[in-house]
């Protein structure tokens, strides 16, 4: 295990590298000028070119990079356009807001997605199975922006059950910052009125950021389902008098999780980079509408920590993953 947790962390700077050229060529090769977004519409020639040597965009796009890349790895993100405040500093602020999101989408994707696989697989070819078939092309196929629309249409404009943006009513005071989850916070504070609005405003992005992570959890497990049961072990399981949740979950679901915890886990981290329309729909103040708003003003230094925050997440999440076969298949171990 150890051998392997080197090599994923060695492989993490090949990902960081990787990832960090490309963007950094395509964020520079788009047409516009950060410096006269910076300096104003009005700004003369002069002025222009005092930004563009500030911010070190007259250097040829290569001398940027390595400048770029000997500041990350000294963790310096650089300095946003937009804010004027460390991209660090800046993601720190926002990504409580996104993790927290992402959590409670993952958190629902799972406790809906498996139940509903295992049920497909044992009624298949039934009600239940061409129900949950039709759900799950529903969840893979709706874009996260139509079904966001439509919730919140549905949801807030017909209904008036949950609000439609931000994190917390106006009216009400953030609670006590501890971690930076408004949840998890106003539980450790004590305070119900900030947890009740804090529930209302995440109920429906979640919701929404979970649907289609959901669909493919859901196929993945009905899939594997499918695939343990026609096994000998299983069958042999049946003969001896096993039946019922105990022979689904002991001898089809641990087995059958194998395969399906590699989507999970990528699965969370597609909803750590999908926020990105979610909450700028649902007006969240997380990383995604702050990237959102960084392309808008071509503030390449927060479009690249943004990146890079992204697939070092990626890589970490697929760590955990692997770790996680070690303790639910033995044979890996050998």
């Amino acid at each position: 295990m150890a051998k392997m947790i080197f090599k994923r962390l060695l492989l993490l700077v090949f990902v960081v590298f990787g990832v960090t050229f490309i963007t950094f060529i395509l964020s520079n090769i788009i047409p516009g000028d950060p410096a006269s977004m910076m300096a104003g519409q009005r700004a003369n020639e002069e002025t222009l070119e005092q930004v563009r040597k500030q911010l070190g965009l007259d250097q040829p796009i290569l001398t940027q990079y390595t400048k770029y890349m000997q500041g990350l790895l000294s963790g310096d993100l650089g300095t946003s356009i937009r804010t004027q405040k460390p991209v660090l500093d800046d993601l720190l602020v926002f990504f409580p807001a996104t993790l927290e999101l992402a959590i409670l989408a993952f958190i629902t994707a799972i406790l809906i997605g498996i139940p509903l696989g295992i049920l497909a697989a044992v009624k298949r070819n039934t009600f239940w199975d061409h129900s949950s078939r039709i759900f799950t092309i529903s969840g893979i196929s709706t874009p996260v922006f139509w079904s966001g629309l439509v919730v919140i249409f549905v949801f807030y404009g017909l209904l008036g059950w949950f609000p439609a943006n931000g994190r917390i009513d106006m009216n009400i005071n953030p609670p006590t910052h501890v971690t930076g989850f408004y949840l998890l916070d106003s539980l450790l504070s004590g305070d119900w009125v900030a947890f009740q609005s804090s529930l209302r405003h995440i109920i429906l992005p979640a919701l929404v950021l979970s649907f289609a992570q959901l669909a493919i959890i859901t196929r993945q497990v009905r899939a594997s389902m499918l695939e343990v049961i026609e096994k000998e072990y299983f069958r042999t399981a049946i003969a001896n008098g096993i039946n019922g949740p105990y022979l689904f979950i002991k001898y089809g679901l641990r087995n059958a999780l194998i395969p399906t915890i590699t989507i999970i886990g990528v699965s969370f981290g597609a909803l750590l980079g999908g926020a990105v329309v979610t909450e700028t729909i649902f007006g969240w103040p997380g990383m995604g509408r702050y990237v959102v708003q960084s392309i808008s003003y071509l503030d390449f230094p927060a479009m690249m920590g943004f990146t890079v925050f992204i697939s070092i997440g990626y890589v970490l999440i697929n760590l955990i993953v692997d770790i996680s076969y070690y303790f639910l298949n033995p044979q890996i171990k050998e």
